[in-house]
């Protein structure tokens, strides 16, 4: 749950319209459980189901080599896209709701299927375009299951959300039916002081659950080799002291910058962190279609919290960018990322400028109040439908 911040945005969204929220869900990550409990305790109106599989103890041990064994048995390819498919589809079953949510395409056929069996409605919000998350060869046995799911169950949906215009249009352009943008923006901060850094070395910021590979990071790396300016570099999420080592070897000899890692923290102490920086990037590699035209919530979470921001040239990010150019700018190579870094650091008031532009952006169009009524909306449109 805690691996998905859009579930628990929608889940409030519900319950503060009215709606009551039961979340089934099973815990991969044994660093999660902490912060999944931190969710529940701060929504005590909510009930779930839950289902340990990180092995972190001998029942979900017991859940691992359960599910892996029907996994490798099976070809229902239900079983196929989802270990824990069984198990959460009874409790789907048994939890008799109104309107069932899938928010992965692991859980898109539970939504149909436990729809069906209680004569309720369905829906699916599309994080990402699931059939090329892994690759974009369509012989690939990941790309040929993913397909197959969906369009089996896509079909049978009453409401579909997507959460990039991009993502929106590939959809809509297989299926042929309305599916509503919801982009993956956050609830309006408090309103802060904008840093200006008129002197220090630059604040650089990069998050995510992990710090690793395929992350673009090496580029951003090679850009700060090549601008050779004075900077931080403040890197959130978990990571193995190998990598941690290897990006600090990648810093030329006598570099200017001081690299800083820091684990993960609660989503709201999130943008109390970031404000403190100058710049966060946007290093999406593209080297799918779906990490193309995903649209990363790190972005949003730097507009949110007055940062600039720098950007790969990805199909979203660069759309979402020339949208709102006021926020930062696109680079292509290492080359440009070192230009646009430099450019920066000469021109601290056009930085500061950026940064404000960032935060008032968040603070009236890009926030989930916008796009929480969006979501809601279709909520109501299809609760209304069961009464007609």
């Amino acid at each position: 749950m805690a691996s998905n911040p859009r579930l628990v945005k929608e889940a409030v969204a519900l319950s503060k319209a009215g709606y009551k929220v039961h979340i089934i869900f099973t815990q991969y990550v044994p660093y999660l459980i902490d912060h999944d409990q931190h969710i529940l305790n701060q929504n005590l109106n909510w009930t779930y189901d839950c289902l340990n599989w990180t092995g972190y103890n001998l029942p979900s041990k017991i859940n691992r080599l359960l599910s892996k064994l029907t996994h490798k048995l099976s070809s229902n390819i239900n079983i196929k896209i989802n270990r824990n498919y069984l198990w959460q589809l009874k409790k789907a079953i048994n939890h008799k709701a109104d309107l069932y949510i899938a928010h992965n395409l692991g859980t898109l056929p539970i939504a149909v299927i436990a729809a069906k069996k209680t004569k309720a409605k369905c829906g699916f919000d599309a994080e990402d375009f699931h059939r090329n998350e892994v690759c974009d060869n369509t012989n690939d046995p990941d790309v040929k299951l993913k397909t197959t799911v969906e369009e089996k169950y896509i079909p049978q949906l009453d409401y579909m959300t997507a959460s990039s215009p991009q993502i929106t249009e590939q959809y809509t352009a297989l299926f042929n039916r309305d599916i509503t943008t919801v982009i993956n923006v956050f609830p309006k901060t408090d309103t802060h002081e904008i840093i200006n850094n008129t002197s220090e070395p630059l604040q650089l910021f990069w998050f995510s659950q992990t710090i690793g590979p395929n992350r673009g990071l090496e580029i951003i790396i090679e850009g700060i080799n090549i601008s050779n300016i004075e900077s931080d570099l403040h890197l959130l999420g978990f990571s193995t002291d190998e990598y941690k080592n290897q990006l600090i070897a990648m810093l030329k000899q006598g570099s200017k910058c001081t690299l800083h890692f820091h684990k993960p923290v609660y989503s709201e102490e999130l943008f109390n962190i970031a404000k403190q920086f100058d710049i966060g990037f946007g290093s999406e590699t593209g080297f799918c279609l779906n990490n193309s035209i995903a649209l990363s919530n790190k972005i949003l979470t730097y507009v949110q919290s007055g940062l600039a921001v720098i950007a790969s040239n990805t199909t979203a990010q660069a759309a979402f960018v020339n949208q709102y150019p006021q926020v930062g700018h696109i680079y292509n190579n290492a080359e440009e990322l070192a230009d646009i870094l430099s450019k920066y650091n000469s021109d601290r008031s056009g930085l500061y400028q950026k940064k404000q532009s960032a935060f008032k952006l968040g603070q009236t169009d890009l926030n989930w109040a916008r796009e929480g009524a969006k979501f809601i909306t279709c909520i109501n449109n299809v609760i209304q439908t069961i009464y007609e």
